[in-house]
């Protein structure tokens, strides 16, 4: 089957220069006595996020923050995330006491850059709200998997559309739409902001009343999802993907009376010209009818992913050590669940091979033998090939129980 690449047969080509701003019932504002109580519990946590062998320690007690909220501000949190828009933005949250400048790359800090934490303390108590555990991916931050990843503009990455890129237009999104561990939330929390950097949402909830709705789940099997680009370079270089390449949904799909989205504008192929013209409709819709928002210092959105897909403005950094810079987290209900047992012929050898030489367990779970291959990607090329197709092929079952990369 010829597929067709979308963004190849409509580039993108969009002006976005009259952007509402994100509807007040979409934002929620931290009370003077909750912001104190979370400022004074998070300069007392004694663990650092950017060691490794704190970071657990560090999450518990930052999740723990989130008992100070009041009920009013979970109900409203809970309610927009669930019933509302799908997005909401917290302001009015501490901030770190002693910023350093901006750093001049990102992904993960060392773990003297900063003498406090106060801002991955609120990633985490927020997340917490969710129900859901934090995460990321082993190709973010070029093999890194920084669990915190802190979002900065570099000059050499300034056409990348993702962390690091600043001057393009990057398309609206779910995140990581195509991956089996689609995060369930995406969380981003303001250090610094820019001017001219807004963060763009559309709401599945504007699609009421839309031929939209009435479309959604008509368009099985036309589309499919894939896996970016850079993924793919990291996989070529060593680096297992742990996810098939393309996964088939439908664009726009109803879960209990609801839409749920299912979108990459950027990453997704057409079956047909006439796919190809009802998705440039529903982009430019997307288009026509997003929000925006300049993530402030001390402000905080978390994005329902299903609910709500998402993107940037282009903007211009000025490299003074004060550009904008954010915090980025990923988080999952049942980021540990098991493999499904109830497979075809071909997936029960694998895991029955898996399962003889102790990489997984009988619930279809990796084991901790398997931890030194995801932190090190090059102990792979230690093992002869056949049991490095099998280590390859593990991935798929990634993360190991308790760990946080997959």
């Amino acid at each position: 089957m010829n597929w067709i690449d979308y963004r190849t047969a409509v580039p993108f080509n969009y002006s976005r220069e009259n952007i509402k701003d994100l509807p007040e019932q979409a934002i929620v504002t931290i009370f003077a006595d909750e912001r104190e109580r979370l400022f004074e519990a998070a300069l007392k946590i004694p663990y650092n996020p950017y060691r490794t062998d704190e970071q657990e320690k560090f999450i518990a007690e930052a999740k723990g923050l989130s008992d100070l909220l009041s009920s009013e501000s979970r109900k409203l949190i809970d309610h927009e995330l669930y019933e509302g828009y799908g997005a909401v933005l917290i302001s009015g949250l501490p901030m770190d006491p002693d910023l350093p400048d901006t750093p001049e790359k990102g992904g993960s800090l060392s773990p003297d850059y900063k003498k406090t934490f106060v801002t991955e303390a609120m990633l985490m108590a927020f997340g917490n709200l969710t129900n859901t555990e934090p995460f990321n991916f082993r190709q973010e931050g070029w093999g890194m998997a920084p669990l915190i990843d802190n979002i900065v503009p570099v000059l050499k990455l300034k056409d990348q559309r993702g962390a690091g890129g600043y001057s393009n237009d990057f398309p609206f999104h779910c995140e990581s739409t195509w991956h089996r561990k689609r995060p369930d939330f995406l969380i981003l929390a303001g250090i610094r902001s820019a001017e001219n950097a807004k963060t763009l949402v559309f709401s599945a909830d504007q699609l009421k009343g839309t031929k939209w709705y009435e479309e959604a789940g008509m368009m099985e099997g036309r589309f499919r999802l894939k896996a970016p680009d850079l993924y793919l370079k990291m996989e070529a270089a060593g680096i297992p993907m742990g996810t098939p390449h393309h996964s088939s949904m439908s664009p726009l799909a109803i879960k209990e009376e609801k839409v749920e989205l299912n979108l990459n504008f950027n990453g997704i192929d057409c079956i047909d010209q006439e796919a190809v013209d009802w998705m440039h409709s529903l982009e430019q819709f997307i288009e026509d009818n997003s929000v925006g928002t300049i993530l402030q210092p001390g402000s905080l959105l978390i994005l329902n992913n299903s609910r709500t897909c998402h993107t940037r403005t282009g903007y211009i950094p000025s490299f003074n050590k004060k550009d904008r810079w954010f915090i980025r987290g990923y988080f999952k209900r049942d980021l540990w669940a098991g493999v499904n047992l109830d497979m075809n012929h071909a997936d029960k050898q694998l895991f029955n091979e898996l399962l003889a030489c102790g990489w997984t367990d009988a619930e279809g779970k990796l084991t901790k033998e398997f931890l030194r291959y995801v932190f090190e990607y090059k102990e792979l090329e230690k093992l002869d090939g056949k049991m490095q197709q099998l280590a390859q092929n593990a991935f798929g079952y990634t993360p190991v129980a308790g760990s946080r990369i997959v």
